[in-house]
């Protein structure tokens, strides 16, 4: 009996050592966060004298830094692909032009000539183009080394496309007249490449249908030998190969440009970088996050310490 009377006791005595919240969870748990978290507060306001010191120091250093980077200005231009030209040209073809239209139309669904732009653009042709026409070792200050002026170049430039197939180019540079200059250099660039392409192209398949023509007229002179329905359809062929023969050679005279400028690149009045403020929040952060961990860290070092 005094056995049973101990036990309850206990469990008394254990029930209210262990107080419940009103949903039925124990209270120790929020306890020992509120310990806890006095416990930080604790350190941080130990250590504020070299959390400050720590946040000030890497604050001034970042400003100081902030005022030897030199301005850069950053000029952008955006061009479009003349899909009304090209889509034109498809219809006017007939036939196996219709082909032509289909296929344009699924390249431009997946941005294929966009993509293309970018592709030229990105090119070993067009950055040594730009890279000669203003004189970018003089600018860059590197006498030798031809890669070394791409990869500065490159690093200044910033091409994209945008969700309706617009590709722009932002070029930055120390000179604002100059950025805006090379910005616009390099639709001028993508024109010339573009046309070079493209005549290139018209040629390959004027040459080819030529060819074709020529083994068509020599069937269509042996007429007589052929059946009515073979005569028919080699007749309809010299038909569709002629339209597409006088489209090639168009094609292979022009001279218009191949790209549409939607906005060209005008001179900024404004600086892109340093982005001087950016730059001190940022620091400011870093310190405040690394002193405070710094100060856990000593605290946790001076606690293990053995006494002596």
């Amino acid at each position: 009996m005094d056995d049973m009377t101990r036990s309850q006791s206990i469990a008394g005595r254990t029930a209210v050592s262990a107080p419940v919240n009103a949903d039925g969870s124990s209270t120790q748990q929020d306890a020992e966060d509120e310990i806890n978290l006095a416990d930080y507060l604790r350190v941080i306001t130990k250590h504020r004298r070299m959390i400050f010191w720590i946040c000030a120091v890497t604050v001034i250093i970042t400003a100081f830094i902030s005022l030897l980077l030199p301005k850069m200005y950053a000029a952008s231009v955006s061009v479009v692909p003349p899909i009304d030209i090209l889509q034109k040209e498809s219809s006017m073809a007939g036939g196996l032009g219709a082909a032509k239209s289909s296929i344009l139309r699924n390249a431009m669904d997946v941005g294929g000539i966009s993509d293309m732009y970018v592709g030229i653009l990105r090119s070993r042709s067009v950055v040594d183009a730009i890279i000669e026409s203003f004189d970018l070792g003089k600018v860059y200050k590197v006498k030798h080394g031809f890669s070394a002026i791409r990869r500065i170049l490159k690093s200044r430039t910033f091409i994209k496309v945008g969700d309706e197939g617009i590709v722009t180019i932002t070029v930055e540079d120390r000179d604002p007249c100059q950025a805006a200059s090379m910005a616009n250099a390099y639709v001028e660039e993508l024109d010339r490449q573009n046309k070079r392409l493209f005549v290139g192209q018209a040629v390959s398949k004027k040459v080819f249908l030529e060819n074709r023509l020529r083994e068509i007229e020599q069937e269509l002179s042996r007429i007589d030998n052929l059946l009515s329905r073979d005569a028919k359809i080699k007749e309809m062929l010299f038909e569709l190969l002629t339209r597409e023969y006088e489209i090639a050679k168009i094609e292979e005279a022009k001279t218009m440009p191949t790209i549409q400028v939607l906005d060209k690149a005008v001179v900024p009045e404004n600086k892109c970088k340093p982005r001087r403020k950016q730059m001190i929040i940022t620091a400011g952060a870093a310190g405040f996050f690394f002193s405070v961990a710094a100060a856990f860290i000593s605290e946790r070092f001076c606690r293990s310490a053995p006494l002596k």
